[in-house]
């Protein structure tokens, strides 16, 4: 299993992700985490995100799991036929995100494939925290679960896919989030989860069974 967590958009470490990634320069970006964007918005930031994988030197386009709700296996045949080297999730509100992965079969998608090590995941803050056990200890503002019933027409999922045995808070260092991540820690401290706090520059690479934390 490859994996590539940043606390905000790429991170400084981009050389650290090519590496990872290793010779393949194919890329999928998910910008569902953003559904909640008025669609303009939503359209210029996914152009932005696209660029920036584009300046690395990736062919890329946006997977938008919004097509596949409830059609897993189609999901499944356009991965397989793209065949990504790296699929990067956007930040934005994470109950969209789990939940337009479960519905479209994403998660389980996603935990077969880096089982297999067929590509790399990675993702920035509401990306890195969907791949946690579960995402019920966030939420702030506008980014919440009652979001999803808004956008989607469901309830929000609060199961993260899984992948890593912490719970991520990116941000860590933002003056203005300072309070909000002390409240996430304290509650995923109290239901007896650990809480890894990511700042701003910060970069988690999984390669297999090495972990090494950047920017901390």
């Amino acid at each position: 299993m490859r994996l590539y967590l940043a606390s905000h958009n790429l991170g400084p470490y981009t050389n650290e992700l090519l590496k990872l990634v290793g010779e393949g320069r194919k890329a999928l970006f998910i910008e569902n985490a953003r559904d909640y964007y008025p669609d303009e918005k939503r359209a210029n930031d996914l152009q932005e995100k696209l660029a920036m994988l584009s300046e690395l030197g990736f062919e890329v386009e946006e997977l938008n799991l919004r097509d596949y709700f409830g059609e897993p296996d189609k999901l499944r045949n356009f991965i397989d036929l793209y065949k990504p080297d790296l699929i990067y999730a956007s930040g934005g509100n994470v109950f969209l995100l789990a939940t337009a992965y479960r519905l479209s079969g994403f998660d389980e998608i996603l935990r077969e494939d880096l089982a297999k090590d067929k590509y790399v995941y990675g993702g920035f803050s509401a990306g890195t925290m969907a791949i946690c056990k579960t995402i019920k200890f966030y939420g702030h503002d506008h980014l919440v679960p009652e979001r999803v019933p808004e956008i989607y027409g469901v309830d929000a999922v609060l199961d993260g896919v899984g992948l890593v045995n912490y719970q991520l808070v990116p941000h860590a260092n933002v003056p203005k989030w300072l309070e909000g991540t002390k409240e996430y820690i304290k509650r995923i401290e109290e239901a007896g989860f650990k809480a890894l706090p990511l700042n701003q520059e910060a970069v988690i690479i999984i390669n297999g069974d090495n972990q090494q934390i950047l920017g901390q």
